[in-house]
């Protein structure tokens, strides 16, 4: 019998992610140490990074301040079904609007990694035909495409462009790992963990470990030119 997430609307174009441990961090990187077997509950994410659709339908929906980057009030012509990108305050927003919440870094590298400590979502070697990265973007130019373009990059779970693309937005605020020696910029700061790369950046940032950090107030005026975050969204067994 399916369970009442699994039969909602709540969760379409979402993915279960089963309870159960699972394999954090990589030994090889400073800010990503200790490796820890970290154990979650079920919760559900979105497949999808949100689209520029989708977030312009929230903002005419909820009277919500269009993202100062979009002309005359719209998304770039043609990007309907490419990444959101803005900043943290808004991607919450979204979130908290839907009944939903941002991923909390443990959550996006269950989601983004599996159970086996793979270093991409496909396995421990980078393929450039998977994500779209600066390895693709020096060359041609893409600097956004849509959500659904690469579905040979997906996650164990099914999880689409959770690497390159455009970083995504975490619920945390950024900290060092318990245990780790490494000092800590982000917590006394307020800022954001941010995940899984970008167009912008080489493949070492498409990792499912590494991490990151911005401002959740990130100025978007320049996310024309360089692009900036995006965001997918969950649901946790608290949150039906």
């Amino acid at each position: 019998m399916k369970s009442d997430l699994e039969s909602g609307s709540a969760t379409s174009n979402m993915i279960r992610i089963p309870a159960g441990i699972f394999t954090m961090g990589d030994s090889r990187f400073e800010r990503e140490r200790p490796v820890r077997e970290i154990s979650t509950e079920e919760f559900w994410i979105d497949k999808y990074l949100v689209t520029n659709a989708e977030f312009l339908d929230f903002v005419d929906s909820s009277g919500f301040p269009v993202p100062i980057h979009w002309s005359q009030g719209k998304p770039p012509i043609g990007q309907d079904s490419h990444p959101a990108e803005v900043n943290w305050v808004q991607a919450n927003a979204y979130a908290k609007a839907h009944g939903k919440s941002l991923p909390t870094e443990i959550e996006w590298e269950k989601a983004a990694r599996g159970t086996d400590g793979r270093i991409f979502p496909w396995g421990d070697e980078f393929e450039a035909f998977r994500a779209l990265t600066w390895e693709t973007s020096a060359v041609t130019g893409m600097h956004s495409e849509p959500v659904t373009a690469r579905p040979e990059g997906a996650s164990p779970y099914g999880c689409e462009q959770m690497v390159g693309l455009c970083e995504e937005w975490c619920e945390d605020i950024y900290d060092a790992y318990p245990g780790s020696n490494y000092e800590s910029v982000g917590y006394d700061a307020g800022l954001r963990v941010l995940r899984g790369g970008s167009w912008i950046f080489p493949q070492t940032h498409a990792r499912c470990s590494y991490r990151c950090f911005e401002s959740p107030d990130l100025d978007t005026s320049g996310f024309t030119q360089l692009g900036g975050p995006g965001f997918r969204c969950v649901i946790r067994g608290g949150e039906k």
